[in-house]
């Protein structure tokens, strides 16, 4: 296509009839996972990739629907003669339990019930995004990855398969991310939660009935992902694309405005109970604590690895991909961290394709 995207192929679905069991116990039955693949899984089953996504995307890693569409989130990474090559390459996305976009999520009815499952559906955990992975993997009936690629969330979850399947893939790709969320972070992430939860119109989370406000977004939502997003941005780049400047004549500044946009836009698509879990789950995991040290988590991985970090990452600085690194290199793995420098913040990893694609075209290569 002009703009170097292409056509994909629409989501596809898998239904669990017997229910997928969450890591803290509990079962949702029926259960769908929804899914997406890109280019063609050779014969030997031999060169496919795993690409997690992070909070807010879905499986729409690359390509476009239609061609008046917005391409997947990944689309500058994943693509004919791109960094993640379709031509040689096959890549599935899966998007994780507890996401709004497909799989069965806390909107979704019960079938049991006839009402959503709201404030009952379980809280997942990254273990379970990657189980959620896995079992889409071995419906494909691939038995090994040639790679693992994700950043922020995405990158927690690829770190999370070195730790339950070490052997499943032959390396991985992980950006802005690290083992754990710092406490920083997870002091951001309480807040935004505390703020959906203040909303009166959440209802606990039993909000879908409200027939009063069909089809608006719940403002606490919209508030949340303002303060979210800030740790996605970074200084350098607030003062360029905002400053102090007002807008027009008015006595509101540009970033009120921007952030008022970002809020609404992003709580018009996404859900409330979907966003407090998701969030939830990132904070939850400590690989550190869940497996006793980094080395122990890291024990039985062996595989080519790429960590990149960006120096102006608020919500993961490049010492928490250090961490990792230090961890495998001590173990005699080969980790190589790329800590590059960048005024886009957190979210590089979207956006500055022109810094990552050399150091991922090189990796896989």
């Amino acid at each position: 296509m002009p703009d170097e995207s292409f056509i994909s192929e629409p989501p596809k679905e898998l239904v669990l009839p017997d229910g997928f069991r969450f890591t803290h116990g509990q079962v949702i039955s029926p259960f769908t996972i929804v899914y997406e693949t890109f280019g063609a899984l050779n014969a030997e089953k031999s060169n496919a990739i795993l690409v997690c996504h992070a909070l807010s995307a879905s499986a729409h890693a690359a390509g476009k629907y239609a061609p008046e569409d917005k391409p997947g989130w990944w689309d500058g990474l994943v693509g004919f003669s791109k960094p993640i090559d379709l031509d040689k390459y096959f890549v599935v996305c899966v998007n994780l339990p507890g996401s709004p976009f497909g799989t069965t999520a806390p909107k979704n009815v019960d079938p049991a019930t006839g009402k959503a499952y709201g404030s009952r559906y379980p809280w997942p955990t990254i273990e379970d995004m990657v189980q959620s992975q896995k079992i889409v993997i071995d419906h494909l009936g691939i038995s090994h990855l040639r790679s693992i690629a994700g950043g922020s969330l995405g990158g927690m979850q690829v770190l999370m398969w070195c730790a339950m399947y070490p052997d499943f893939s032959d390396s991985i790709i992980a950006m802005a991310t690290g083992s754990a969320v710092p406490v920083t972070g997870i002091a951001w992430h309480i807040l935004g939660r505390k703020i959906i939860e203040a909303d009166q119109c959440f209802k606990g989370g039993d909000y879908y009935d409200d027939d009063e406000r069909a089809g608006e977004s719940l403002r606490g939502l919209q508030v949340a992902r303002m303060l979210g997003h800030m740790t996605y941005l970074s200084a350098e780049s607030l003062q360029r694309k905002f400053g102090r400047r007002r807008r027009g004549n008015t006595r509101q500044f540009e970033i009120d405005s921007y952030f008022e946009y970002q809020g609404q836009k992003f709580a018009a698509l996404y859900d409330a109970n979907s966003y407090i879990r998701v969030q939830a789950a990132m904070d939850e995991m400590d690989l550190e604590e869940q497996y006793g040290d980094l080395k122990t988590a890291f024990a039985r991985w062996r595989g080519r690895t790429l960590l990149v970090s960006f120096d102006t990452d608020w919500l993961f600085p490049p010492i928490e991909t250090e961490r990792v690194a230090a961890a495998m290199r001590a173990l005699g793995i080969e980790a190589h961290h790329e800590a590059m420098i960048s005024a886009n913040g957190h979210d590089t990893f979207l956006m500055d394709y022109d810094l990552i694609s050399p150091a991922v075209r090189a990796f896989l290569r």
